[in-house]
């Protein structure tokens, strides 16, 4: 790993870890269950079985294969348009999974 690749690397972990800390995910609600206990236990079912879903039709890359190793901006471009179209496809799948099991977003 180059000097340079390092404080890219740890930018593109810890940005995703602060805004998940920060509360920046996705709140779903289902007005078919009155009750809130129910819901966040219904909310935690479905949520796995729609992530596994998502994983399941667009397979996700992880660790060294979602970083580009050629310092070219050309190659670096690629590889962030190649993981943000990736990242896009998964977070649809998941979106439309919520949505047929009734759930939708927190307003």
């Amino acid at each position: 790993m180059t000097p340079t690749a390092f404080p890219r690397l740890l930018l593109r972990l810890l940005v995703p870890a602060a805004c998940l800390l920060a509360g920046c995910g996705h709140a779903y609600v289902n007005p078919d269950i009155a009750d809130p206990a129910r819901a966040k236990e219904r909310l935690a079912v479905d949520s796995a079985i729609c992530k596994q879903e998502a994983n399941d039709t667009v397979q996700p890359t992880y660790g060294l294969e979602r970083f580009e190793f050629d310092p070219t901006i050309e190659a670096q471009a690629d590889r962030f348009v190649a993981n943000a179209a990736e990242d896009d496809a998964n977070l649809d799948v998941y979106a439309t999974c919520m949505r047929h099991r009734g759930w939708r977003f927190k307003k």
